[in-house]
């Protein structure tokens, strides 16, 4: 691990305290002041909302970066990648955009919360203001989080003022939602951290070829989706928003913890993909490291989550959202089996071209998921779904393990 390497997961880490010191504010803010019923409005309109964000984003956060990764030392490559990537995902935001305000107005179930979900497409349009992929396969990671940061910080303080009860979730929709705005201005404006690239019009041909690099990503994200993002819809849709606040709260809990091995993914994932292809072996034993590192840090904050939830959930999210301690309990485990399928997925399967089982793996997940779910949830809530939650993920840790042993074996002899 050279200097830059260990310097970036350091600030990354210092950058990700005052995320925590910030989101430590918001999230019980917004679970007391919004209530369990708001809560789950504001969560059921985020992951329909999602779906626009996946095809926006289509898989260009790692095709894109790796893209960037390995061509880190030709500027005229860099400009070329970067711009058709824009372009894309600009076209993209539009065609989600249109086909979401029209779905919104079609589902009866929607259109009753239709202010809530058309506030939520500004999430939408965030996705593409802040380009995090291009600083992530130049290593910046370290300016993309301070710019991050310090825009939520500035967006906090109206968060705090303006919300004042559960009627004004829209509200807090928006201003979730602008920080990104705020930093994507802020940084095509000044170009603090990272100098833009020069400008190149990106040709039908040059998008296509953007699309084309990244359709296997974009299959795995949405299969990734079916077995997240589905799953709180699901619960929307059979057991109403009730239930979806218990497991929204449980869940975006679990999501930050995760968050922290998410980090050293970030930091390591585009050094691993360049060194997959000009040093294999090199790779493979920073592939070890990181088994050991998030293996140990997994089981660290699953621990934490697992005894602690009795008194965490109520502490942070309310008494009205206390119910969402034995969801948490059932989720916990999951940041372990995350911490092994980021190491045997992400780091390992896609480096060394995977790609077609990864996304495999991960559309058999998502079948099972909704499979699970449409079964197992009618009758049932917030505590089947994280039930079946958590054997999804135990499914995808033991596929991606059976495929990486062989592929690491292999890149070891080189």
């Amino acid at each position: 691990m050279d200097r830059k390497l260990a310097g970036n997961i350091v600030a990354l880490y210092v950058v990700k305290g005052l995320q925590y010191l910030i989101s430590f504010v918001t999230f019980p803010f917004l679970t007391h002041v919004l209530q369990a019923q708001s809560f789950g409005a504001m969560n059921y309109a985020a992951s329909v909302i999602q779906y626009g964000i996946l095809f926006t984003d289509f898989g260009f956060d790692l095709s894109a970066t790796r893209e960037i990764a390995v061509a880190r030392d030709d500027p005229a490559r860099i400009a070329a990648i970067f711009w058709r990537t824009m372009v894309a995902k600009s076209c993209l935001m539009l065609v989600s955009l249109v086909l979401l305000t029209a779905a919104i107005m079609l589902v009866p179930d929607w259109r009753m919360l239709a202010p809530v979900f058309l506030f939520s497409l500004a999430n939408i349009v965030a996705s593409v203001c802040f380009p995090t992929w291009y600083f992530q396969g130049m290593e910046e990671l370290r300016a993309a989080s301070v710019i991050s940061v310090i825009a939520r910080a500035l967006l906090l303080g109206f968060l705090l003022l303006l919300v004042r009860s559960p009627d004004d979730v829209g509200l807090a929709v928006v201003l979730q939602a602008a920080p990104m705005i705020l930093a994507g201005a802020f940084w095509w404006i000044i170009q603090w951290g990272l100098q833009r690239p020069a400008w190149v019009r990106p040709g039908q041909a040059d998008v296509k070829v953007s699309l084309r690099a990244s359709w296997p990503f974009f299959l795995s994200a949405l299969s990734t989706s079916l077995y997240t993002t589905a799953t709180t819809t699901l619960v929307g849709l059979y057991s109403g928003v009730l239930q979806v606040g218990y497991f929204s709260a449980a869940n975006k809990l679990l999501v930050n913890v995760q968050g922290l091995i998410a980090l050293l993914v970030q930091a390591t994932y585009p050094r691993i993909a360049q060194l997959a292809h000009h040093n294999k072996p090199a790779a493979v034993s920073m592939i070890r490291k990181a088994t050991l590192l998030q293996g140990s840090a997994g089981l660290v904050l699953t621990l934490i989550l697992l005894i602690g939830a009795p008194w965490l959930m109520p502490f942070l999210a309310g008494k009205d959202l206390a119910a969402a301690a034995p969801v948490m309990m059932w989720l916990a485990p999951i940041v372990l089996l995350s911490a092994f399928s980021y190491v045997f997925g992400m780091q390992s399967l896609l480096p060394f071209g995977e790609e077609r089982y990864f996304s495999r793996v991960l559309i058999v997940a998502g079948v099972i998921n909704v499979l699970g779910l449409l079964i197992l949830l009618p009758g049932h809530g917030a505590v089947r779904a994280a039930q079946v939650v958590l054997a999804v993920e135990t499914y995808i840790v033991v596929a991606f393990w059976w495929r990486a042993r062989k592929v690491l074996k292999e890149a070891a002899a080189v």
